[in-house]
């Protein structure tokens, strides 16, 4: 692995989570929406109204476009795996953060997660992508 990538792995795992949390939080305020085709006016206003999920939106841009330069220097094969962390901080923000209850099966999930990231990071023979 080349010296970006695990900043931008972090960067993208940190972003994309984060921006779960946010907009999860945000969406979860205003009781359950109503999509429907006709309400698309007032549901676009429901989100846009809604500063946690303004700010998860940001961090989505975030994640995106470091995901971005992540492909430019990584393996696809690499890359997207590694990112799967982003469901482990996921779970714990919803557990510590957002108060979910999260089964001890989700959390032996995650531990699955986090081993075949580990797998598929320390496997090296990826291919560099080519310009």
């Amino acid at each position: 692995m080349s010296v970006m990538e695990w900043p931008l792995i972090l960067i993208i795992v940190f972003a994309s989570s984060t921006g779960d949390v946010l907009c999860a939080k945000g969406m979860s305020q205003g009781g359950e929406l109503e999509v429907r085709l006709s309400k698309i006016g007032s549901l676009f206003c429901y989100i846009i109204t809604r500063r946690m999920v303004i700010l998860g939106g940001t961090c989505y841009a975030v994640a995106f476009f470091s995901m971005l330069a992540l492909l430019s220097i990584a393996p696809l094969s690499i890359a997207v795996p590694a990112t799967a962390l982003s469901f482990v901080l996921d779970t714990i923000g919803a557990r510590f953060l957002l108060h979910e209850h999260v089964p001890w099966k989700r959390w032996i999930g995650v531990l699955c997660v986090t081993a075949g990231v580990i797998l598929t990071v320390k496997s090296g023979g990826g291919v560099a992508p080519t310009p």
